[in-house]
């Protein structure tokens, strides 16, 4: 029970903060009309996606995504450049399933 406690009181960034940068990303057009289009409803998904991703991905990939979604790639790859092969993979599993499970297509 205890590693359950310390691990949800993980340093990484808030999932308000990740839903924020998911709606803002949402608006962007061809996001936009994807989500429209696969039926999405962007506060659910995003809602959905930050707990995903909190339960999936280590704090620093976390960071990595929400930096992407702010528009900040060069910010992003910083992060990611610094991870190990075998996290960059998990990085790369991990918003796949995020994606997946939140679309419908992992449920």
């Amino acid at each position: 029970m205890l590693t359950a406690l310390v691990g949800a009181c993980s340093s990484g960034p808030s999932e308000s903060e990740f839903v924020a940068a998911c709606m803002k990303e949402g608006e962007k057009g061809a996001n936009k009309a994807l989500r429209r289009e696969m039926g999405v409803k962007s506060d659910e998904f995003c809602k959905c996606a930050a707990k995903a991703a909190r339960a999936t991905l280590s704090a620093d990939a976390q960071q990595a995504m929400i930096l992407d979604m702010q528009g900040k790639p060069g910010e992003a790859r910083a992060i990611t450049s610094k991870m190990s092969e075998s996290q960059q993979m998990a990085f790369m599993k991990g918003g796949i399933e995020v994606f997946g499970k939140c679309t419908g297509g992992g449920r």
